[in-house]
């Protein structure tokens, strides 16, 4: 049996996605504008169908905290984040970034939902430096 060239036997990586997808044109500036900062901090290819999906929901919500935001500044800024309504408002812009976060872990698009756990680390130290496939070429040799 003929050997096959390296060419034949290069491994091509499946990717999830296709590039850096654009924000849906139904979004307004604001969510766009997360859209693109949050896709432009995730490697390329990144973002299958369903991680789209995922995203859609994030810039909404990072949208409507990022407005909560202002809204709290500007109390403050007049001197008025002592009464009900700054409360109120707090404890809203708490759940909508608490719901951001939440969705940033599930696109794994923050630092540490990109690190393994200590245990894994252990693990993998422990795991053999050779592939399976190159286990018969050292008894080969």
């Amino acid at each position: 049996m003929p050997r096959k060239p390296a060419a034949a036997l290069a491994v091509v990586p499946r990717v999830p996605g296709r590039g850096r997808p654009e924000p849906p044109p139904d979004l307004d500036e604001l969510e766009s504008r997360i859209w693109r900062e949050v896709v432009d901090a995730l490697p390329g290819h990144w973002l299958d169908r369903a991680g789209q999906l995922v995203l859609r929901r994030l810039a909404a919500q990072g949208a409507v905290s990022e407005r909560q935001e202002a809204r709290l500044r500007l109390l403050r800024a007049q001197e008025q984040d002592g009464g009900e309504e700054a409360a109120t408002l707090a404890a809203q812009h708490g759940v909508s970034a608490k719901n951001v976060t939440y969705l940033l872990v599930q696109l794994r698009a923050t630092p540490r939902s990109q690190l393994r756990s200590r245990a894994a680390g252990a693990q993998m130290e422990q795991a053999p430096d050779s592939r399976p496939w190159e286990i018969k070429a050292k008894f080969d040799a």
